[in-house]
């Protein structure tokens, strides 16, 4: 077994950002952090100083002033008042990164953590990930879960890679397509990141427009731990992209030796820089762009977009692309908040309710649209999380 547990002694990795402990007696702001016409804030909502978790995933909800959170612009060139949200467990060097966020509520997976007390630490970023050390706040909880989840057993069977499946090499797509992936030597799993180092499990690093040797985080666009996942280029524009896979340890150390995969992709004429984050989370699908619209569930607890238009007797095609369980529901029985929050659940008059039971990740569930109106639905696990979605039929 030959694995390279130094992040600093690998100048493909993604070693500038490494940002230290984040003590609040000593944050200052980095060199190179992005610029920002107003001062950006973080507060912390949930979970509070002290308090006890009793569920493996930890749900955070956060406050964020004066900087838009976009998931399109990761890895994008730095931009005034944009960037995205950096989340560490029980220290805040890149090994205890749990991921980067375009949301300010998302979950934090407790699997490998032992119950007792843990630490949270959250700091705003730049595209670019570098983060801004003033905003970084951190709490402390006491885990104490039900059913603890340990670290896996370690599984190493030889040098880690990564084959792909689709697209095709020098593929012609739309700025937001699926992608698939098939590992080698290599379990990954979402839920480990910034924990501990367990030989043959990890997360991959994706990478757009970026050179093997990566000097800066530029170009990083996502970590994910499952082998489906959505690239989304609407950021980035029409025209030919190059797209690079890596296997990661859970520290985000590349394993050494290891086989990535590169391949280009071009984007249709289509696609144009985003200008907000509206624009790549929350635009509405045209009903003249497919006889099927497809509504990503995601990791950060979205549906994407999370409003559509169709017409009357299109499909609509739900796919998890996130780590854990999703449902698409639209029925007031099981809203989950129904006395408080009914308007989750909305039904033109003489529609059916849906309900697609728990999806595993990488699953899809489809519903047609015949009645005109305005849908409200939800995902029963985390709809009080903000997973909220509405379907406009004309």
């Amino acid at each position: 077994m030959n694995v390279n547990p130094v992040a600093l002694k690998d100048i493909r990795m993604t070693r500038r950002l490494v940002v230290g402990l984040l003590a609040t007696a000593a944050m200052a702001p980095l060199v190179g952090t992005a610029r920002a016409q107003a001062k950006p804030a973080l507060e912390v909502v949930t979970p509070a100083d002290g308090a006890k978790i009793t569920t493996n995933d930890i749900d955070v909800q956060l406050k964020v002033s004066d900087l838009k959170l976009d998931c399109a612009a990761f890895g994008r060139p730095d931009q005034d008042g944009a960037g995205e949200v950096l989340a560490f467990v029980d220290g805040a060097t890149i090994a205890q990164l749990t991921g980067f966020y375009c949301t300010d509520t998302f979950t934090i997976s407790g699997e490998g953590l032992t119950p007792g007390k843990h630490t949270l630490a959250f700091v705003l970023a730049s595209n670019t990930h570098v983060p801004m050390m003033d905003t970084a706040k951190q709490v402390t909880i006491d885990f104490q879960p039900s059913t603890p989840a340990p670290l896996p057993k370690a599984h190493f069977t030889g040098n880690p890679g990564v084959k792909l499946d689709s697209p095709q090499d020098g593929a012609a797509v739309p700025a937001s397509f699926p992608v698939k992936v098939t590992p080698e030597n290599f379990t990954p799993a979402a839920g480990l990141e910034g924990k501990t180092n367990v030989a043959g499990f990890g997360h991959y690093h994706v990478w757009v427009d970026a050179p093997a040797k990566h000097e800066s985080l530029a170009g990083l666009v996502l970590m994910p731990g499952t082998n489906d996942f959505t690239l989304d280029l609407s950021a980035w524009g029409p025209g030919k992209h190059t797209i690079r896979i890596e296997t990661a340890q859970n520290d985000h150390t590349m394993y050494d030796p290891s086989t990535p995969v590169e391949f280009s992709v071009n984007v249709s004429e289509s696609a144009t820089p985003a200008a907000s984050p509206a624009a790549a989370a929350g635009a509405a699908a045209s009903p003249a762009a497919a006889a099927s619209v497809t509504i990503h569930m995601t990791s950060a607890l979205r549906f994407d977009p999370a409003e559509a238009e169709v017409g009357a007797g299109q499909t609509v095609t739900w796919v998890n692309d996130g780590p854990i369980q999703h449902t698409s529901t639209d029925d007031q029985a099981k809203n989950p908040a129904g006395s408080a929050h009914p308007e989750f659940a909305q039904l033109p008059a003489g529609a059916e309710s849906w309900d697609s039971g728990l999806l595993d990740p990488g699953k899809t569930f489809s519903h047609t649209f015949t009645v005109p109106g305005t849908y409200h639905y939800f995902c029963i696990p985390h709809a009080l999380s903000g997973m909220l979605g509405t379907i406009t039929v004309k």
